[in-house]
C-alpha cells in the first residue's frame, strides 16, 4: 500500500480505511531559531523527515498496511526567545495535540506515531503527555519515539553504530563535538548537512565550541542532592539529567532574555565538526530506532505508553502539574474556609 497523505484523501476513503492496519504519523515541531547558520525550521524539517522515512520503510517492510502522512504543526514551547522563533505555552502545546489526537481516533484510527525534533524539555513532555492520555481515553496507541531516540544518540549511545556506518572511528575531535551539546551543535548541523545542505550556512565551520550559561544557584542546589544521594549510596545519575537540563535550559533562557552570563547564545557545542557523512549515518540510526519502536507496538511487544523519555519523569516540567498543584491548594483553601 503506498504512503498516502491525509490532505489527499476524501471522507469515503477515510471510511474504508481499516484503523486496525493503518498508522498515522503527526510531524509537530516549533520554528526556532538555531545559532547563526541553521534554519529556522531545523527541528520541523526533523520531524517530518522522522515522520516520511519511518513511514517509507514501514509501508516496504509492510505492505498489508497503510501508511497516512498528516501535514506537519509547526507549534512548540520551551524555544529561545530570540527573533524567528515561535512561541505557545506548554497548555497550548498539550491541548493542540489532546484535541489532534481525539480527532484521529475518531476517524478510526488506531496507531499515531508523533515526531518531533525539537527537545525543549517541556514541548517533549506535552508531547508525550499528550499521547498517554489520548491513547487512554480514545482507547488507541498514540505514543512520540522522537525524544528516546534522539537522547540515545546525543548521549553518546550509538556511536558504535555511527562508526559502523561512515567505516571509521570518530576522532577525538568529533567525539568531543558530537557530546557537547545538540541545540544546532555537531549533530543538528549534520543532519541539515545531509538532508538539505543549501540551508547550512557555510560559516558553520568558523564557529566553535559554545555553552550557554547554567543558572548557578539551581545547578548548585542540583549538585548538592547529587552529593547527598551518592553518599548514601543510591544512584544519582537520572537526578543530575534533570538539573543538568533544568539548570542549562533556565539559564539559556534567561540570557536569551535578559543577557544572563554575557552574550547572547544561540547555539550549544561545536558545530565546526559537523559533516554530511555524519549526518547521513545519524539519520540512518534515527529511522531504524523508529522504526523498531513502530513495529515494537504494532505487533504487540511494546505498549504505546512503554515509549517515553526523560522527559516524561520530572513531575515539574509535566504538563497537568501546576493546574493540578493549583486545584490542590485550592481544595485545602475551601476547607480552611469551611472549617472556620
Amino acid at each position: 500500500m503506498p504512503v498516502i497523505r491525509a490532505e489527499e484523501l476524501t471522507y469515503t476513503k477515510v471510511r474504508q480505511l481499516d484503523g486496525h492496519r493503518t498508522v498515522c504519523f503527526q510531524p509537530m515541531s516549533a520554528l526556532e531559531v538555531h545559532g547563526p547558520h541553521l534554519p529556522l525550521g531545523m527541528d520541523f524539517y526533523m520531524a517530518r523527515w522522522m515522520a516520511e522515512e519511518t513511514g517509507r520503510r514501514f509501508a516496504e517492510r509492510h505492505p498489508d498496511w497503510t501508511v497516512i502522512q498528516m501535514p506537519p504543526l509547526p507549534l512548540g514551547t520551551d524555544e529561545l526567545p530570540l527573533a524567528g522563533s515561535m512561541h505557545a505555552s506548554q497548555r497550548t502545546v498539550y491541548s493542540a495535540l489532546v484535541s489532534h489526537g481525539r480527532s484521529l481516533a475518531r476517524a478510526g484510527y488506531k496507531y499515531v506515531v508523533v515526531t518531533n525534533g525539537h527537545g525543549g524539555p517541556r514541548h517533549a513532555s506535552a508531547l508525550e503527555a499528550a499521547c498517554r492520555i489520548v491513547s487512554k481515553r480514545e482507547g488507541i496507541n498514540m505514543f512520540s519515539p522522537s525524544i528516546l531516540t534522539l537522547h540515545r544518540i546525543i548521549t553518546g549511545q550509538r556511536f558504535a553504530p555511527v562508526e559502523e556506518i561512515i567505516g571509521r572511528a570518530l576522532t577525538d575531535a568529533e567525539r568531543r563535538g558530537l557530546l557537547s551539546g545538540e541545540h544546532a551543535g555537531s549533530w543538528e548541523t549534520s543532519f541539515m548537512l545531509a538532508q538539505q545542505p543549501e540551508l547550512v550556512e557555510r560559516d558553520y565551520l568558523s564557529l566553535g565550541p559554545v555553552q550557554p550559561p547554567a543558572f548557578k544557584p539551581l545547578a548548585q542546589l542540583g549538585e548538592r542532592l547529587v552529593a547527598w544521594q551518592e553518599r548514601r549510596g543510591r544512584d544519582a545519575t537520572h537526578l543530575k539529567t534533570v538539573f543538568h537540563g533544568v539548570a542549562g535550559g533556565l539559564g539559556w533562557l534567561l540570557n536569551a532574555k535578559y543577557g544572563y552570563g554575557g552574550p547572547v547564545v544561540s547555539y550549544q557545542g561545536d558545530p565546526s565538526v559537523a559533516s554530511m557523512e555524519i549526518g547521513h549515518a545519524f539519520r540512518e540510526i534515527l529511522a531504524r530506532d523508529c522504526l523498531e519502536l513502530l513495529e515494537g507496538v504494532t505487533e504487540g511487544r511494546l505498549r504505546a505508553d512503554e515509549v517515553r523519555s526523560i522527559a516524561s519523569d520530572p513531575a515539574l516540567i509535566q504538563p497537568q502539574f501546576w493546574r493540578r498543584i493549583g486545584l490542590a491548594a485550592a481544595a485545602v483553601l475551601a476547607l480552611l474556609i469551611l472549617w472556620r
